[in-house]
């Protein structure tokens, strides 16, 4: 039985590789995609999301959300996903309107209209939206079955050297979502730089063909390129790695801990605090990813990709 779900995304490069893998996947019903600030302002990552489905005709309706963190100044990006936040593909006419709403309210109805635990929420952009949602009506905390988030890591940040770019764009949000008491699995940092696009993957997956890899392709040379600038290495597959784990869990090891949303630290800010070794004593209310099959997991991609070979 396929596992439904709502993506929460702020398109940029990686998050368009999740809608792709989560729109055909037979182990996934895709119920509908809602959008944040993020990677870049919300009308950019909007329109990238409208762009991708219109090309890929993906039917899942697209929902506008939240303009900024809930309160912290927006920080976008833009260096690593460019002036669009998706820069490379080149879309036509763009046939996809969002649907009328805003993203929370949507949230929020769609739970408290769904039987409890029929509906995952997966995350892969700063959690305002989620946050927000749980915020206006709590009564849905009992009926989210859980929430799959790219964010956070137990080895270090990407933005600043204690925080992850979706926990340190909007730290108050991601303190809400992880005190919620709603199931929470983080797959961080420390999972996802261990699924690179190295060269030699990136050379199998651009000959697949189709208009998937076509995207794929254009858009993964800009996310290379920017990445290798930047950071230093090749780009990792990260939001990817949500969708993965609803597929198919036992691609990750994980295991349960008590995690604590850093909001005051000077330097450390916005970090996910593990409580590894226990030493709170505090219940565990995360649980954590700390491994994945590598193997396995760029299979699930190329598969994905290949189903756009033929129309839906």
């Amino acid at each position: 039985m396929s596992r439904k779900i709502i993506l929460d995304v702020d398109t940029g490069h990686d998050d368009a590789v999740a809608i792709m893998m989560a729109a055909r996947n037979p182990a996934i019903d895709l119920v509908a995609i809602t959008v944040t600030a993020g990677n870049q302002v919300l009308e950019k990552t909007l329109a990238n999301t409208l762009n991708l489905c219109s090309a890929l005709s993906i039917d899942a309706p697209v929902y506008a959300g939240m303009t900024r963190p809930i309160i912290a100044k927006l920080e976008t990006a833009s260096l690593i996903h460019g002036e669009s936040g998706f820069d490379g593909p080149i879309f036509s006419s763009c046939t996809k309107k969002a649907s009328s709403g805003h993203a929370v309210n949507f949230i929020i109805d769609t739970f408290m209209a769904s039987p409890p635990g029929e509906i995952s929420l997966v995350c892969v952009a700063p959690l305002s939206n989620i946050a927000m949602a749980l915020r206006l009506e709590p009564a849905i905390i009992p009926r989210i079955r859980e929430i799959v988030l790219m964010g956070g890591s137990l080895t270090g940040g990407n933005v600043t050297p204690s925080a992850e770019f979706n926990i340190h764009t909007d730290p108050e949000a991601a303190s809400i979502v992880f005190s919620s008491g709603v199931p929470v699995t983080m797959i961080g940092l420390n999972v996802t730089t261990t699924v690179l696009l190295t060269d030699e993957r990136f050379a199998t997956l651009r000959k697949i063909g189709g208009k998937a890899s076509e995207i794929f392709t254009a858009s993964m040379e800009k996310y290379i390129e920017a990445c290798r600038r930047y950071i230093g290495e090749s780009p990792a597959m990260h939001d990817p790695c949500c969708i993965a784990y609803i597929a198919d869990p036992g691609l990750f090891t994980c295991r349960p801990y008590h995690v604590e949303i850093e909001l005051e630290g000077i330097h450390t800010r916005a970090c996910t605090v593990v409580d590894v070794k226990g030493v709170t004593r505090r219940e565990p209310n995360v649980s954590v990813a700390l491994t994945i099959d590598g193997n396995k997991f760029w299979n699930m991609l190329e598969t994905a990709l290949s189903l756009y070979r033929n129309p839906a």
